[in-house]
């Protein structure tokens, strides 16, 4: 009988929680528009013939992963992609896992000592994109961003010749009632709303500083633009946030196939924005 006594209560107590969830931390809210860029066939050929430092970490690999399926839907020859360090001057997208998850400040300064130590006299486009990973609910944004900031513009002084991309930091997609009452009981993961929040807020700092250069490419708009057009967000103790959208998502914080292409395409529109400019 008493056994029985503590699973109703165990039950009832879950379902309040989950009740409160839905009710608080669950809320969805409206987001801005965004519409992502698509690219031109000048976009693919000039892309096409550039040569391209993109230094990433997994989700980046979701994405050079699909770009060459962008160029054979419009009929055109992808560029020629090869690991920086194996690389040949006739290759066009040099591909660099950069540090180590959890460190962009150590991502960041390597980002700078590869294009300083030679690279960037043998390159057109550099773009520096940090991990979802690397951006949680604690982390110093406001230093973060300085550091990112700064750095990107002391390397176009320095290399007036390459076009330096910045890139959003990628989310993840909105936790449920279950993982959100791990959270409650100290049992956090990557994926919670509040790292979300922390995103954003650092995301928003970079589209402001970015966004009318016409060289950002906006890695969390796209992921959270469904294929109907709408922006998955949601609010985290009164915070706005945006979510990965199912429509795109492998896994709670990577491209499938489709979300792949999406982001491959935009981030050649803004390269191929930049090359003309």
């Amino acid at each position: 009988m008493r056994r029985a006594v503590i699973l109703i209560a165990a039950a009832v107590s879950i379902a309040a929680l989950t009740a409160t969830f839905v009710f608080v931390s669950g809320r969805w809210a409206d987001g801005e528009p965004f519409v992502p860029p698509t690219a031109t066939p000048d976009d693919l050929t000039s892309v096409g013939e550039a040569r391209v430092f993109f230094a990433h970490q997994s989700v980046g690999v979701d994405i050079v992963s699909a770009l060459p399926a962008v160029y054979r839907a419009q009929d055109l020859e992808p560029p020629r992609i090869a690991e920086l360090t194996e690389a040949t001057p006739s290759d066009n997208l040099l591909d660099y896992r950069i540090g180590t998850n959890g460190d962009p400040i150590g991502k960041i300064e390597e980002f700078d000592a590869l294009i300083r130590g030679g690279l960037g006299d043998e390159i057109d486009v550099a773009v520096l994109k940090l991990c979802y990973i690397d951006v949680r609910e604690g982390t110093d944004i406001d230093a973060l961003f300085t550091t990112y900031r700064d750095t990107l513009a002391a390397l176009q002084r320095d290399y007036p010749d390459v076009t330096f991309v910045a890139a959003t930091v990628p989310v993840s997609v909105r936790r449920g009632p279950l993982g959100t009452l791990k959270g409650w009981l100290g049992q956090g993961d990557d994926f919670g709303s509040e790292h979300n929040v922390t995103r954003e807020q650092l995301n928003a700092q970079i589209r402001q500083e970015y966004a009318d250069t016409n060289l950002l490419f906006d890695v969390a708009a796209i992921q959270s633009t469904t294929e109907d057009g709408d922006r998955v967000a949601g609010t985290h103790g009164g915070q706005l946030y945006y979510a990965l959208t199912k429509d795109y998502a492998r896994d709670a914080a990577h491209l499938n196939e489709t979300g792949g292409a999406v982001a491959a395409e935009s981030l050649v529109a803004v390269i191929g924005t930049g090359l003309r400019d």
